[in-house]
């Protein structure tokens, strides 16, 4: 009878993810988690249109590993040209409830996948992490970068410390990512 119940609860369309055979219902995001989250879809997706790059961004897809994970990450790149199954880019936005998940156990996973680039978002403190798929299938800090308002840019050029306004994706070089467009609406 549990196990009746049980299924009965995970077949309702609740967004949810499984790790080793464990599932976690997930959350409803907050303002500025999805604000994060359909700033990046717009960033890349108008991208690809714009040059005709066959390639999309997705959010809420469900990336299956094998029978026991599957995992909805907040956006995955995918490139057709490379392969339809595994993304470029794999992108998580922090939370409370999640991040322990997203900075743990499904990175790596998705290392174990070969998905080649990790990015942690922290809304925040207008942050974005990127990790880089070493040769032993363990992610390793490439770069970080933060989004600074005037008023901190201000502050941080009387110390001397250079600001970072804009980066490429490693695996999409050709683009520009403008850290203010992804923190649109958030600060």
């Amino acid at each position: 009878m549990i196990n009746e119940d049980i299924e009965q609860i995970i077949s309702v369309d609740i967004k949810k993810e499984m790790i080793d055979g464990r599932i976690y219902l997930m959350g409803t995001p907050s303002d500025e988690h999805r604000d994060v989250q359909g700033n990046l879809h717009n960033i890349f997706n108008n991208y690809f249109r714009k040059n005709k790059k066959r390639c999309i961004a997705r959010f809420e897809a469900r990336l299956d590993s094998d029978y026991n994970n599957y995992f909805i990450p907040d956006l995955m790149v995918f490139c057709y040209e490379n392969s339809k199954s595994i993304p470029l880019i794999v992108v998580e936005v922090l939370s409370k409830a999640t991040r322990g998940r997203d900075l743990g156990v499904k990175m790596e996973k998705h290392a174990q996948m070969g998905i080649n680039e990790y990015w942690i978002i922290t809304w925040e403190t207008l942050s974005v992490d990127i990790y880089m798929l070493s040769e032993d299938k363990i992610y390793k800090l490439y770069k970080s970068y933060a989004y600074f308002t005037l008023h901190d840019i201000e502050v941080k050029r009387k110390e001397d410390i250079e600001i970072i306004t804009e980066f490429s994706p490693v695996s999409i070089p050709e683009l520009v990512v403008n850290l203010e467009d992804i923190f649109y609406f958030v600060e």
